[in-house]
C-alpha cells in the first residue's frame, strides 16, 4: 500500500504517528485568478500542490505530509479580468499563521512553504516571520522559481510574465485538456519603457494591474508555448523540489 502523503487523507494516528519520525510539514499556496482567455483559473494553485505531492513522493525518506493547499491568493491586480477571487493580504498572513501555530502543536516544528503565486511572496515573508518571531518554527520557502534555470534556456519570450509561454507550457504538459487551444491570443504588447520590463526585477520595478497593460490578461506569448518544454520544466522544478525538501528534512 502506496504511504499516504496528504494530510487530510490521513487519519488522526496515523497524522501524530508521522510526527515521531518527520517534523517537517509542506504547505503549497497558489491563487484564483484569470490566466488569459485560454487557461484555467487555478493554474497557481493547481502546479503548486501537484509540485510538491510530486516531489514528496518520489523522496527515499520518511514523506512530509503535505497540508491541503491554500487556494487564494493576493490577486487584485488580476480583479479587472472575470473569474478572480483575491484575498487582503492581512488575510492571506492569517491564515498561514494560524495553519503554522496548528501545525506546531501537533509535533511538526519545520514548515516549508511552497508558493505558486507572485503577488503571494510578501505576504508569505511576513507570516514567516511573525510565525518564527512568536513560535520558534523553523519556516522554509520556495516557489515556482525552482524552474528557473531551465525556464531561462526554455522560455524564448522576454518578460514572459503571466499566462505566456511558460504557464502555457506547464499547463499543457500537466493538463492538455484545459488548454483552450482556439483562445489562446496574439503576442499584445512589448515593452518600450523601462519601468514595464519585468527583467529589471527585483532591483527596479512599479506597481501595475494586468488590465493597464493588456486587453487580453497575457503577459507574455503563448502561441510559442509547447507540451515539450513544459514537460522538462515539470521535471526539473520537481527534482529540484525534491532535493530542497531533503535537505530541510536533514536539518536538525
Amino acid at each position: 500500500m502506496e504511504e499516504k502523503i496528504n494530510w487530510g487523507e490521513m487519519n488522526r494516528w496515523e497524522l501524530d504517528k508521522r510526527s515521531d519520525i518527520v517534523d517537517t510539514a509542506i504547505l503549497p499556496i497558489g491563487s484564483l485568478e484569470q490566466h488569459g482567455p485560454h487557461l484555467p483559473l487555478d493554474t497557481d494553485t493547481f502546479y503548486a500542490r501537484e509540485m510538491v505531492e510530486r516531489a514528496v513522493k518520489g523522496l527515499d525518506s520518511v514523506k512530509p505530509p503535505v497540508l491541503p493547499a491554500i487556494s487564494y491568493g493576493v490577486s487584485e491586480h488580476h480583479m479587472g479580468f472575470p473569474g478572480t477571487v483575491t484575498l487582503e493580504p492581512e488575510t492571506l498572513k492569517h491564515v498561514i499563521v494560524d495553519i503554522g501555530r496548528s501545525a506546531i502543536r501537533h509535533g511538526f516544528h519545520k514548515l516549508l512553504i511552497f508558493n505558486g503565486h507572485g503577488g503571494n511572496e510578501a505576504v508569505i515573508k511576513t507570516a514567516a516571520r511573525e510565525l518564527k518571531n512568536e513560535t520558534g518554527m523553523d519556516i522554509f520557502i520556495d516557489s515556482y522559481k525552482v524552474m528557473d534555470p531551465e525556464r531561462e534556456d526554455l522560455v524564448e519570450t522576454e518578460n514572459d510574465v503571466h499566462a505566456g509561454e511558460f504557464e502555457t507550457s506547464l499547463v499543457l504538459a500537466s493538463r492538455e485538456e484545459l488548454v483552450d487551444e482556439r483562445n489562446i491570443p496574439e503576442k499584445e504588447m512589448e515593452f518600450p519603457d523601462t519601468k514595464l520590463d519585468f527583467e529589471h526585477e527585483p532591483e527596479f520595478s512599479h506597481t501595475w494591474n494586468t488590465h493597464d497593460l493588456t486587453r487580453t490578461g497575457v503577459l507574455g506569448d503563448a502561441n510559442k508555448a509547447d507540451k515539450e518544454k513544459g514537460e522538462k520544466l515539470w521535471e526539473s522544478g520537481i527534482k529540484r523540489l525534491r532535493e530542497r525538501i531533503e535537505t530541510v528534512i536533514e536539518i536538525d
